[in-house]
């Protein structure tokens, strides 16, 4: 009786809709949640097993990696297979993952774990906005997308000062909080989201050689970044990362256009929807780099413990969220793309200021700066978001989902990447040495200072980027 329901959900007046939100956004909650809440427990973690932060790193990089890595393959399977079942198996993946990671006795335990648990994650993730499209009808679905998307926002401000706590009793909390959560989600999604329709459940073709070569891309792209500061760039091995990363990314493009089935239609690409989607990518990036970076400077050139550095760690999303909603009444009045630009610059501003960093205290410098970099990216987030789905007809917002949750962890994945390499090449360039947290030998914090200001001067010139980009894109659309 129950899959009848689940196919006329979204037509069905008398079907409560709104009761499938809690569900879907526990689960979503607690992936991004396990984003933010780690990058507060790095230096512990570093200082804890005795690796350095080009090491320990790859604990946040295994995980957002695996979910932009799979994301859009585990989207077809579910295609095929059935939504509801495959977020299921994701969420109790998640929170089986969730006691590995609690459990590991050393880093590489750890970093295997959290790659499962970053499976677990994509699973979920692939799913959950389209699952939550179709029990909505299309005049009630921007509004069940925004508070979605609000979700995302809640776990990012709450992981740093939550981190923060209990990090005080020991870093394995972290991830046995899941625990509990977890389970309530699995007990929520079974008792509140209808099963999957039978006109869900097919079998179709799946782009195996793209799904590889999208998912290779990526991991050596990731590599080549890690292993590049060690041997300041000078290693031929990393670049023949960076070349195979290259190739094989050609090779995803061609195996989309060949596909009869591609996992990521280029054809849609073109058009206003292209740069949306490559501002979202832009924009987290800017946002997890800081969230990456701005632990370490705390804790390690500033002294502060692992609460007090989450709690000034919450500025940023805290304002964001602030920001967020009147962002979105205001693009009704101004347009999207003009927020959307506004929002850059307020951004690139912030960025600027933290371009100042140095060893000696700066408490409203720091909170300046943070301040002005959340109220930009919630100013630009939200019309950015509406910008996408606006791109493409009623009946292909799942796809445009889709692909916003693919770009959006990519620009996870690459922002905390590209943070952590600007940060060991110029450290070094700086005398530092190889980056270790102050719990190893000669750590050198007026290196580590030096390194922050030019990790920030190059965080603002992509903000300028993504603004010049926001800028053609609208007058494209006037055009």
């Amino acid at each position: 009786m129950s899959r009848p329901a689940a196919s006329s959900a979204s037509s069905d007046p008398a079907f409560p809709r709104w009761r499938v939100f809690p569900a879907l956004a526990l689960g979503t909650l607690m992936a991004t949640l396990d984003i933010s809440v780690v990058n507060i427990a790095l230096p512990t973690l570093s200082r804890t097993f005795g690796v350095p932060l080009t090491t320990i790193e790859w604990v946040v990089l295994s995980y957002v990696l695996t979910i932009t890595g799979l994301l859009l393959t585990l989207g077809r399977i579910a295609d095929q297979v059935g939504r509801r079942r495959v977020y299921g198996a994701g969420l109790a993946l998640f929170t089986v993952a969730s006691a590995l990671c609690a459990a590991s006795p050393g880093a590489r335990a750890l970093i295997a774990a959290r790659a499962l648990q970053g499976l677990g994650a994509a699973m979920m993730t692939a799913n959950s906005a389209a699952i939550l499209i179709s029990c909505f009808p299309e005049q009630e679905r921007g509004r069940a997308l925004g508070a979605f998307g609000a979700t995302v926002g809640v776990g990012l401000a709450l992981g740093p000062p939550l981190g923060g706590l209990l990090i005080h009793w020991s870093w394995r909390w972290i991830f046995v909080i899941n625990l509990p959560l977890g389970l309530l989600a699995i007990a929520q999604l079974f008792a509140r989201v209808p099963a999957d329709p039978p006109a869900v459940v097919r079998r179709g073709g799946l782009d195996l050689p793209g799904a590889a070569a999208w998912c290779g891309a990526l991991a050596l792209l990731m590599l080549a970044l890690s292993r590049g500061p060690e041997s300041d760039w000078r290693s031929g091995a990393v670049w023949l990362m960076f070349a195979g990363s290259a190739a094989l990314l050609a090779a995803f493009a061609a195996a989309e256009r060949r596909s009869p089935e591609p996992l990521l239609p280029l054809d849609d690409l073109r058009g206003p929807l292209g740069p949306a989607l490559l501002l979202t990518m832009l924009g987290q990036g800017l946002s997890i780099a800081v969230g990456f970076h701005m632990p370490l400077y705390l804790e390690e050139v500033q002294g502060y413990d692992a609460a007090r550095s989450g709690r000034w760690l919450a500025i940023m999303p805290l304002a964001a969220l602030v920001a967020a909603p009147l962002a979105g009444r205001w693009a009704d009045q101004w347009g999207s793309r003009r927020l959307t630009s506004l929002g850059l610059l307020i951004a690139a501003a912030g960025l600027a200021v933290l371009t100042r960093l140095s060893v000696a205290p700066a408490p409203f410098l720091i909170a300046g700066g943070m301040l002005l970099i959340g109220v930009g990216l919630g100013l630009f987030t939200v019309p950015n978001a509406s910008a996408v789905m606006s791109t493409v007809p009623r009946e292909r917002l799942g796809l445009a989902a889709g692909l916003q949750a693919t770009m959006r962890n990519l620009g996870i994945s690459g922002g905390a990447a590209a943070a952590a390499a600007i940060m060991a090449s110029r450290y070094r360039a700086h005398g530092g040495g190889q980056l270790r947290t102050s719990g190893g030998q000669g750590f050198d914090s007026q290196a580590f200072a030096h390194a922050s200001q030019d990790l920030y001067l190059a965080l603002t010139g992509v903000a300028l980027l993504a603004l010049m980009i926001a800028g053609r894109a609208s007058r494209a659309e006037r055009g």
